[in-house]
């Protein structure tokens, strides 16, 4: 993972005393000796790991990922080293990035008005703004203000408008962030109400090295919250593209919202083209080297599958999802043989370009046991260093503006 953390008090250590949930069920206490809890057993053993070392052991030998603890999700962080953010606390570290943008837009109102920012015109903007949320300003209402020579183009005005419709597509890219990321706690939720349930109302009681399918209502409801979460990333993505189209496109500064924009996917053999018409990348901005997963940096398969996902969820409502089954077992060679239940939803199979593979008489495959929750939980994360890498990308590229136009004093 190469989330890189600036506001350490955000995030906190990987401790011996609790419990971490796994994308496939069960949890984890990283003590010596580690114990596993699926919410019927607990077991123990003792490995000579610790910290992140001994959570990717838990995480290869029980095919899942790290979802978080309490069924919040939770991210594994490079920097602070041995260290983990709540999904939250990530939204929240963002602003870093984002408070850097709304300087550098500030910062830049002089030099392309020969105005300085003051905090009047700000503050009249804002309540132009507030009321058309508070639903008192119409369409016409909102023309007529702008039509004031205070707003025209060139005005300090009117670059506050530019700087807080950027402000608010922010605010709109970490909004869905959220919403991304609480489908994976929906899933999460499911899956622990599945194991949790053996020998009650979902199914009989499972002896070790047995699996079985499981076609309930969670079964339903988890499958949901996995095509739900596919949905919310590719929006989340849209989002980002459009603020970065809006921040990077000449000339600089023009207030109107960019049009209906879809992230522009870096796939294998295909030319990558993520700049607007008449803009380019330039000599200071942030490369790969230093921000590998900003947008204008993604290597060819990043979000791997997910263009496909997005449109099948559009057209067909995700048919390999609907009327679904999730596996549930014990003890067999999916987690090692190691007797603990799990859940796994399989997603259908696809070809080497990420789409469905499918027959005239058959939509689906199942043969390639693609583990749903797996593959969410990696979309998630690649989101969340897409977006806290692009943020700074912009940032920087604002400030480098910045310190082109701003006079030297």
């Amino acid at each position: 993972m190469h989330l890189k953390i600036a506001a350490t008090h955000l995030c906190e250590p990987i401790d011996d005393r609790t419990w971490y949930d796994l994308t496939t069920g069960p949890r984890a206490r990283l003590a010596d000796p580690l114990l596993l809890a699926d919410g019927v057993d607990e077991l123990s053993a003792t490995l000579p790991l610790s910290g992140h070392d001994l959570l990717d052991w838990a995480e290869y030998h029980l095919s899942g990922r790290l979802h978080g603890k309490n069924g919040r999700l939770h991210f594994k962080v490079a920097e602070p080293a041995e260290h983990i953010i709540s999904a939250d606390h990530y939204v929240e570290a963002l602003l870093g990035a984002a408070n850097r943008i709304d300087d550098a837009l500030r910062g830049l109102t002089e030099a392309m008005t020969g105005t300085a920012w003051t905090l009047s015109i700000e503050e009249d903007l804002l309540e132009i703004i507030d009321g058309v949320r508070d639903g008192k300003v119409d369409p016409i209402a909102f023309a007529a203000h702008m039509a004031q020579p205070k707003f025209a183009p060139g005005t300090a005005g009117y670059h506050q408008l530019f700087a807080r419709n950027a402000h608010i597509l922010v605010e709109q890219t970490r909004t869905a962030l959220l919403r991304a990321f609480d489908h994976a706690d929906r899933m999460m939720s499911q899956a622990s109400i599945l194991l949790k349930n053996e020998g009650q109302l979902y199914y009989p009681p499972l002896l070790p090295g047995q699996e079985i399918v499981n076609s309930s209502m969670i079964a339903e409801r988890l499958h949901g919250a996995f095509s739900d979460g596919v949905g919310a990333i590719a929006t989340a993505l849209d989002l980002l593209y459009r603020l970065f189209v809006y921040l990077v496109s000449e000339p600089f500064g023009v207030a109107d919202l960019p049009g209906k924009l879809y992230f522009p996917y870096n796939e294998a053999g295909k030319a990558y083209k993520p700049f607007p018409k008449g803009t380019a990348s330039e000599a200071t901005d942030l490369g790969a080297a230093d921000l590998p997963y900003a947008l204008p940096n993604l290597a060819p398969g990043s979000f791997f599958a997910l263009r496909a996902m997005r449109n099948d969820l559009t057209h067909n409502m995700m048919s390999g999802h609907i009327q679904p089954s999730c596996f549930v077992g014990l003890g067999t060679t999916l987690v090692a043989n190691i007797p603990i239940r799990y859940v796994q939803a399989v997603a259908p199979d696809i070809d080497a370009g990420g789409k469905p593979l499918k027959h005239a008489y058959v939509e689906r495959f199942y043969q390639q046991q693609r583990d749903a929750a797996v593959q969410l939980h990696d979309l998630i994360e690649e989101l969340a260093l897409t977006a806290d890498h692009t943020f700074q990308w912009l940032a920087h590229r604002l400030e480098e503006r910045m310190a082109r136009t701003t006079p030297a004093t």
